[in-house]
């Protein structure tokens, strides 16, 4: 049985770095590559956390590609409060790293990607939605090549987790989750916070 493939898009905080660590440890997964995002922390953090996760996992043959450094049209809004200064609640503030990110533009990645195995490939969504709306932005096509798209984001009944009623990756940039969620994919599931 071949493997799914997937390309993970995350900000990573401690949450992402378990989900980068499950997915690799899975065994079920293709993970063609992982790109970043400017979210709970810096898009240089989350790339930098990304690099310590895969160096740590031993999967540094895994692509890091960074995204976009802020939301479509609002400011940054940091989550330090819950996963540390660093993202990483200081897990790893003293390894060394050596694994580094590719050349190049997440969205011209996810692009590629998705056109190099059309209907195949399957978007995880761990972060703010800001790289995959400037995707479908600069190649619209792409929401009938993705085989599908799962997002962690959002909440329909309950609490929220940054105001009563918003969970945190979707109000970062709800501009991209806005977009993402009209341009027509095949499959989205939205996995929230209930």
């Amino acid at each position: 049985m071949m493997n799914k493939k997937v390309i993970l898009d995350v900000d990573t905080g401690v949450d992402d770095a378990l989900g980068i660590l499950l997915a690799i440890q899975s065994g079920k997964l293709d993970i063609l590559g992982i790109t970043t995002v400017n979210g709970n922390v810096s898009l240089e953090q989350a790339t930098l956390n990304t690099c310590k996760v895969l160096q740590l996992a031993g999967a540094e043959h895994i692509p890091v590609v960074q995204g976009a450094d802020k939301p479509l049209l609002r400011s940054s809004y940091f989550e330090h409060r819950v996963h540390g200064k660093d993202g990483l609640g200081g897990a790893l503030k003293d390894m060394p790293v050596h694994k580094q990110a590719e050349n190049g533009h997440a969205v011209d990645f996810l692009i590629e990607q998705i056109q190099k195995h059309p209907g195949e490939v399957t978007l995880v969504m761990t972060a703010p939605l800001t790289n995959l709306a400037l995707a479908v932005m600069k190649a619209p096509e792409l929401v009938h090549q993705v085989k599908e798209v799962i997002v962690m984001g959002g909440v329909v009944q309950g609490f929220g987790n940054v105001t009563p009623t918003a969970e945190y990756n979707i109000y970062v940039d709800p501009e991209a989750a806005k977009l993402v969620f009209k341009a027509g994919f095949n499959s989205l599931t939205l996995v929230g916070l209930d």
